[in-house]
């Protein structure tokens, strides 16, 4: 016998459990009927039932309740025909509401004996057959002590735009978030973030415009959390369904991320705990290459030689080395020979200091490609743009990174 915790409402709910109660031969047998994800994920984490029979549109499920679901028991999903596209979940089984009992019981059957057989977590769903994965996905990180990355990365993101690319900048700094003030734009509330939409499906990213709204040609701009305090907002398993869909988008996201790259401790909660450092750790692990970012003092170089070995913890391959504010009376092949000599990078810029262009930007709430065209540090990062370090390998290259061998 299967034991079914169900979590439906209206007359779906009430079919179903008339369905199973008038048919005492039937295999299965709903224990508990819950009112919401809350009660839900308590009976599940008390051992109580086999599977989770749940409507997607219950308010509050994303990845991280399913996950925590299916540590305890199966997981199905019940959508209604309007929640077509609603798929993002990572449910390995959904069918419609309105299906009939004989279905539903086959499904729950399957899920059951699934899960005994693999002994695996959620799975996230397979991309359509029609969705490639042709993106390109740059972290923008740095060692603390503010040394230009999300200057950096909206200005790489406006120049790689201007050059052609189809470009998504990212915020996913949960201590400083800063892009759209950057960007000039009015976001007096957080923009729209797909994590606090989990149900969402990435055909819906796509269709949508309110996601990623455009502020440059062929620039959009997922501005996040918009203030430090609603980082419990960005959850990890939601973070990785976010990359996944603008990968499958397919062009170029940079990704703007804190400094902070160490586990968050666990904390005592009866409900899934939120890690600050996850959209972080996330962001590095899911991209093709991080862009490290440092200011030419020893202070901030000895902070990425040290966060170095956490960088590869995280499996980060190919790593580019910027070194941002060069200038007197320290000479930049110094500091070149100081990093390539001690870590393996796949190429390392000098970015000269520049505070006169950079404050007018800044007050602006402009790029450094409207407020200051000719300036060195401008003709810089229109270079860095145009190099493999963030249109990748096989692209064309107009750009001055260096490439470092050792």
């Amino acid at each position: 016998m299967i034991d079914i915790v169900l979590c439906a409402s209206g007359r779906d709910e009430v079919r179903i459990v008339h369905d199973l109660a008038v048919d005492r031969s039937r295999t299965a047998r709903v224990v508990r009927r819950c009112a919401d994800l809350a009660e839900t994920l308590a009976v599940v984490a008390a051992g109580v039932g086999d599977v989770v029979l749940i409507d997607v549109s219950v308010r509050g499920l994303g990845r991280d309740a399913i996950a925590a679901m299916m540590r305890d028991a199966a997981v199905v999903g019940l959508r209604s025909q309007e929640d077509a596209d609603q798929t993002a979940l990572g449910l390995r089984h959904v069918l419609d509401a309105s299906s009939s009992i004989e279905e539903i019981l086959a499904t729950v059957a399957a899920a059951v004996s699934g899960e005994q057989e693999e002994g695996a977590s959620w799975i996230q769903e397979a991309a359509d057959a029609d969705e490639e994965s042709g993106g390109r996905l740059v972290a923008v990180w740095g060692p603390g002590g503010a040394p230009g990355r999300s200057t950096l990365a909206v200005n790489l993101a406006a120049e790689a735009a201007a050059a052609g690319a189809d470009t998504v900048l990212v915020d996913a700094d949960t201590y400083g978030p800063s892009q759209s003030q950057l960007l000039g734009v009015l976001d007096e509330a957080p923009a729209w973030w797909p994590p606090r939409e989990p149900t969402i499906g990435t055909r819906s990213m796509r269709r949508r415009s309110s996601p990623l709204p455009l502020v440059q040609p062929r620039l959009r701009l997922l501005s996040g959390i918009g203030v430090p305090g609603r980082w419990a907002e960005l959850r990890r398993t939601s973070m990785d369904g976010v990359w996944a869909a603008l990968a499958r988008r397919g062009g170029l996201v940079l990704a703007d991320v804190a400094s902070l790259l160490e586990e968050d401790e666990e904390l005592s909660y009866d409900t899934i705990a939120p890690q600050r450092n996850a959209a972080a750790i996330s962001a590095i692990e899911a991209s093709d290459a991080v862009i490290a970012v440092v200011t030419a003092d020893p202070i901030s170089i000895t902070r990425l030689l040290r966060e170095h070995s956490r960088l590869q913890e995280l499996g980060v391959e190919e790593l580019h080395v910027v070194v941002n504010r060069v200038g007197a009376p320290v000479p930049g092949d110094r500091v070149r020979e100081l990093i390539a000599s001690r870590i393996q990078v796949a190429s390392l810029t000098l970015l000269p200091d520049d505070p006169i262009a950079c404050r007018t930007a800044a007050w602006d709430g402009a790029l450094l490609a409207e407020a200051a065209p000719r300036s060195a540090l401008r003709r810089g990062l229109r270079d860095l743009a145009a190099s493999p370090a963030v249109i990748g390998q096989g692209a064309a290259v107009t750009g001055s990174a260096e490439p470092v061998r050792r």
